[in-house]
């Protein structure tokens, strides 16, 4: 039987709420009772062994920059310092963690401070078997499989330098150890554009013999000077909301949970209120940055920077903040997915 994650439900239960005052309350209240509600992205490399052409890695200016790899010298003290407080960890947000030396002892870090999610997002290009069981033994719950083509001509196109075949035979193999391993998920997140929507329709056909529990569809957006920049969604928004239905109840039939933007409406209209608690609760780290710039964390830990930073007495004046204020902080990009699960 398949298992969703609690963080899902957790999501499901964020979108519900729509006022962004009772969130702010409900994180002043999870922090003061020392509960997680952290949601920790980390990059432990800045490189991908992928040239997708919707991705910053192909921005040669940007990928010059985009340089480091996380000190495995560095690792128990960054568990020490954010890991107590983290409701999940994300590893691999924007490069391919998978050429990350050192991944068993981040997942092994995980476990040993009870993070409750622990989820790997890769391309799934460079998976191997024995390096891949070892990491879920040591704490790894969730894989998270980048996808941008149904099939091989617009896969190996949109994904540079990506092998269609290595891709299959990666779920093959993530499928073969949930069988050993009941409890891993295996999510596929799709970002779909005007060239790759239409091959969706047949997505169950080729990939429903996979034990997929999870699929998030997101629009593309811009994300830097990428190879590929049509970012206009005109010939999906008219098609959508008919496509919307068929694609849930065909997830529905095969037990998988679905988070999609809910109607042609979310397409068009991004921004949403509910994205303003992101500001409290998202912590990104790569070889090159930790968080905040003013959080020293090697010499204090978080809870000391939420006290110095006075965190939570922002936290109350976003409780009582006007519509205008609220307004200022959101997200441009959000979406307002629907959480479908199953």
């Amino acid at each position: 039987m398949k298992k969703t994650p609690l963080t899902y439900y957790l999501l499901k239960l964020n979108s519900k709420i729509k006022n962004p005052r009772i969130k702010f309350l409900g994180l002043w209240i999870l922090h003061h009772l020392g509960k997680r509600y952290l949601a920790v992205n980390f990059d432990p490399v800045n490189q991908c062994n992928l040239r997708c052409k919707m991705c910053y890695f192909t921005d040669e200016n940007y990928v010059k920059k985009l340089k480091g790899v996380f000190s495995a010298d560095d690792l128990e003290l960054w568990g020490q310092r954010i890991l107590p407080k983290a409701l999940k960890l994300q590893v691999g947000c924007g490069t391919e963690p998978t050429l990350y030396k050192h991944l068993d002892k981040v997942f092994q870090l995980g476990k040993k401070y009870q993070v409750p999610h622990i989820s790997m997002t890769t391309n799934a290009n460079l998976l191997q078997k024995e390096k891949l069981e070892s990491w879920i033994q040591n704490g790894l719950q969730e894989i998270t499989v980048s996808l941008h083509g149904v099939k091989k001509e617009t896969y190996e196109f949109l994904m540079g330098r990506g092998n269609y075949e290595k891709f299959h035979q990666s779920l093959q193999l993530i499928t073969e150890l949930k069988s050993k391993y009941p409890e891993l998920v295996l999510r596929i997140n799709y970002t779909f554009n005007e060239d790759n929507f239409n091959e969706l329709n047949s997505f169950f056909e080729i990939y429903g013999k996979y034990a997929i529990d999870i699929i998030q569809l997101r629009p593309i957006s811009k994300i830097g000077e990428t190879a590929y920049n049509n970012f206009s969604l005109e010939k999906i928004i008219p098609v959508y909301d008919k496509f919307i239905r068929n694609f849930k109840q065909q997830a529905q039939a095969y037990k998988i949970s679905l988070l999609a933007p809910a109607s042609a409406d979310n397409l068009v209209r991004r921004a949403a209120l509910q994205s303003l608690i992101y500001h409290f609760t998202y912590i990104y780290i790569s070889p090159t940055v930790f968080w905040k710039e003013d959080f020293d964390w090697k010499n204090e830990t978080y809870n000391a920077y939420f006290k110095r930073k006075k965190i939570g007495q922002q936290m109350l004046k976003m409780i009582f903040a006007s519509s205008k204020q609220l307004k200022k902080l959101q997200r441009e990009q959000n979406l307002n997915y629907q959480i479908d699960l199953s």
